[in-house]
């Protein structure tokens, strides 16, 4: 956002400020393209350069942005009516499921590592997996874990936040918000069972999240 506005360009530094213990490496495979990587580190102890060399965001990510949290936000309106009178794409979440014009190219915004709707791929294979339904058509692997009861207004970052701090990191996670609900895929069904245990009873606000094997949720 503060891109949109002008306030910050790409080569303004980003800095945070945590204690020691909250210094963990992130898997690659969790960070998404609207994420934003730190330059400088810093705690009580010490002065920490990354040297992370991934782009920023250059902008706002449109369609990761639903209509209920355009009318929470009143700037994003005007900074969205900005863009679209600049001749960008500013289709939000779920909007391209409803175009219908005749003749009119109808275009999905596409993430990093995600395809086209009529290339064959399994959504599990990708953190920004259709929201629609679970990973995969197919029976879902023994290692993939369901998290259900998300609270309406919880972020990804919230549910990754709590995944690290549990130790519970998985290898991939598809996110679907609007259904209440994400998936965590692990590399083998030990280490997912393993997880199951350390996240009963975890809260995110005032709800506990329902967790349980992918596979045990689909067959309910």
């Amino acid at each position: 956002m503060m891109v949109s506005m002008g306030a910050i360009s790409k080569e303004t530094p980003v800095v945070t400020i945590v204690h020691d213990c909250q210094v963990v490496d992130i898997p690659e495979e969790l960070v998404e393209e609207h994420d934003i990587t730190v330059d400088y580190i810093l705690t009580p102890t010490r002065v920490i350069a990354t040297g992370c060399k991934r782009p920023k965001p250059m902008g706002i990510t449109w369609f990761k942005i639903s209509r209920e949290m355009m009318e929470k936000i009143p700037i994003l309106r005007s900074l969205r009516a900005r863009e679209q009178q600049a001749g960008k794409d500013v289709t939000l979440q779920g909007e391209h499921q409803h175009l219908s014009e005749p003749g009119r190219q109808q275009t999905v915004p596409l993430s990093v590592g995600r395809r086209p709707p009529d290339t064959p791929r399994s959504e599990a294979n990708s953190v920004e997996a259709a929201r629609g339904s679970p990973p995969g058509e197919g029976a879902p692997l023994a290692a993939d874990v369901y998290v259900g009861n998300l609270p309406q207004d919880a972020r990804v970052s919230d549910l990754k936040r709590a995944l690290r701090e549990l130790g519970s990191m998985p290898l991939r996670l598809t996110w679907q918000g609007p259904q209440r609900r994400a998936f965590l895929h692990y590399p083998d069904s030990a280490t997912a069972q393993q997880a199951i245990s350390c996240l009963q009873g975890l809260r995110l606000g005032t709800d506990t999240l329902r967790v349980a094997l992918a596979r045990q949720q689909r067959d309910k």
